[in-house]
C-alpha cells in the first residue's frame, strides 16, 4: 500500500514538473511595432524624414534638385527620369560601342558632336525627318555612326537650334540637362527651366543657342558617372566654330569632340569613302618626294569613241603646296601616245578630307595635237581623297564642271591608282 502510495506521489510530481517545464519555454509574442523597454535604455525620438521636413516661415524650401548643379530654384517643375531607348540595330549598337571605345581615356567623361542648325520642326516628323535632315547635310557622319538616326524622340531635347550629340562613356551615367540665364546680380547661371533626366548613360540630341547665336550658351549639362565624378558642361561654339571643350579646374579635357569638321562641305558622293577612313591628301602623298615624281593610273573607255584606253597623271613635287604635272594617255594595243597634257598644280590640304587640288594644263603633244576640236587649255579644282593604304587616289568631279581626260560629265568620282615604281 505504502508501495502504490509512493509511485501515485511520484507520478503526480512529475508530471508536474512537466507542466513547469512546458510553461517555462513558452515566450509571450509582442504585437507588430512594440518596442522592447529596457531600464538601461532612453527610448530616443524618431528623426524625421526629408519629406516631414518643412522650412520655417519665410524661407522657401531647400531646392533638391540632381547633381547638386545650382541651388536656384527653377521655374518649371522636375521632368520625369527619361526611359532607357531600346531596340537600338546591331549596327547602330556597334558604332555606338566603337565610339565609347575610341574615346574611352582616364579624364574623358563623355562625348559632343556639333550636328549643325536647325531652324524648326521637321515637317514629317522627327522619327523621318531628322535622319532625312542628317542624310542631306552630312551622310559620311550618319555612315561613320548609324546609331544617330535611331536616337528617338524622347531623347530629342528641344525642336530648333544649334543641334549637339551628347554621349556619355559611362553607360549608367545620370545625366541632367537645363536651360540656364546669366544673373548679374549674382554672377551666376540661374536654371531657368528643367529639361532633362536620365539614369542611364544614353545618347542624346540637344538644340541649344536658341537665340542663333552659337557661342552663347544657355543650356547647362551635368554629368555623373557610377564612380561619383562629375563634370558640367554648356554647349557652344568657339571664335573658329569649334566645339567648346569641358575641362577640370586642373586643366584636363573631360570631353571627346567626334565632329567630323571636314566632312560638312565634302561632296556627297564621297560619303561612303570618308566613312570606310579615306582622308585628305598631302602634296607630299600626291607627289612623292623623287625627282621623277609620283604616277597615278587608270584605265577605262574614252566617252567619244568608245575604245579602251589607258591613262598616267604624274606629278611632280616642288614645295609644299605644288609643283608641275603631266598627263597622258594611249589607247589599248596603240604604242602611241594619244593626248599629252603638261602644267601647274597646287593643293589645298584638308587632314580630314577631302583636299583640293587645282590644275593648270595645256595640251603639248600627241597624235590629237593640232588637229582635235577639243579644248587646248584647262584649269579646274578637283577634291580628292587618300585610301588608308596609301595606294589609292579618289578623284571627285571638277567644281566647274570641267572632265579630265579619263572622266565624263556623269563622273562623280574617280579612282586611280599609284604606279608601281
Amino acid at each position: 500500500m505504502k508501495t502504490t502510495l509512493r509511485k501515485a506521489l511520484a507520478l503526480l510530481l512529475a508530471a508536474a514538473l512537466l507542466l513547469l517545464l512546458c510553461a517555462c519555454a513558452k515566450k509571450p509574442q509582442t504585437e507588430s511595432g512594440d518596442q522592447k523597454k529596457s531600464p538601461d535604455k532612453v527610448n530616443l525620438p524618431t528623426l524625421p524624414t526629408k519629406a516631414d521636413k518643412k522650412a520655417p516661415e519665410g524661407q522657401p524650401e531647400e531646392n533638391t534638385s540632381q547633381g547638386g548643379m545650382s541651388n536656384h530654384t527653377s521655374r518649371n517643375e522636375a521632368v520625369d527620369t527619361q526611359p532607357v531607348q531600346s531596340g537600338f540595330s546591331r549596327e547602330a549598337e556597334a558604332s555606338l560601342e566603337w565610339l565609347r571605345d575610341r574615346m574611352d581615356f582616364p579624364m574623358t567623361m563623355f562625348g559632343a558632336a556639333y550636328l549643325g542648325y536647325v531652324g524648326g520642326l521637321f515637317d514629317e516628323g522627327f522619327e523621318t525627318g531628322f535622319p532625312a535632315w542628317l542624310q542631306e547635310t552630312n551622310e559620311a557622319m550618319l555612315l561613320e555612326y548609324p546609331f544617330l538616326a535611331e536616337i528617338n524622340a524622347e531623347h530629342m531635347i528641344g525642336s530648333a537650334g544649334h543641334l549637339y550629340c551628347i554621349v556619355p562613356v559611362d553607360e549608367n551615367a545620370t545625366v541632367a540637362i537645363n536651360r540656364v540665364q546669366w544673373n548679374e546680380a549674382t554672377q551666376t547661371d540661374e536654371v531657368t527651366e528643367v529639361l532633362y533626366r536620365s539614369e542611364s548613360g544614353e545618347p542624346v540630341l540637344l538644340f541649344a543657342n536658341l537665340d542663333g547665336a552659337a557661342y552663347e550658351a544657355d543650356t547647362q549639362v551635368f554629368i555623373t558617372d557610377s564612380n561619383g565624378n562629375t563634370c558640367n558642361w554648356y554647349p557652344s561654339l568657339d571664335a573658329m566654330r569649334y566645339l567648346a571643350p569641358c575641362t577640370s579646374e586642373d586643366g584636363d579635357y573631360l570631353s571627346f569632340d567626334f565632329t567630323e569638321y571636314a566632312w560638312y562641305n565634302a561632296p556627297p558622293e564621297f560619303a561612303s569613302w570618308l566613312s570606310d577612313g579615306w582622308t585628305g591628301m598631302t602634296a607630299l602623298g600626291l607627289a612623292g618626294s623623287q625627282r621623277d615624281g609620283m604616277g597615278w593610273i587608270t584605265e577605262t573607255t574614252v566617252e567619244e569613241t568608245g575604245r579602251y584606253a589607258y591613262f598616267s597623271l604624274r606629278f611632280y613635287l616642288e614645295d609644299e603646296t605644288g609643283g608641275t604635272v603631266d598627263l597622258e594617255w594611249t589607247y589599248e594595243n596603240s604604242d602611241d601616245i594619244e593626248e599629252m597634257w603638261s602644267g601647274l598644280w597646287t593643293i589645298q590640304t584638308i587632314p580630314d578630307g577631302p583636299s583640293y587640288v587645282t590644275l593648270s594644263l595645256s595640251l603639248v603633244g600627241g597624235n590629237s595635237y593640232g588637229v582635235t576640236d577639243g579644248p587646248m587649255y584647262l584649269y579646274e579644282t578637283y577634291p580628292l581623297l587618300i585610301s588608308p593604304s596609301g595606294t589609292e587616289l579618289l578623284v571627285g568631279a571638277g567644281e566647274s564642271g570641267i572632265c579630265l581626260p579619263f572622266m565624263s560629265q556623269n563622273t562623280t568620282a574617280y579612282v586611280l591608282t599609284q604606279a608601281a615604281g
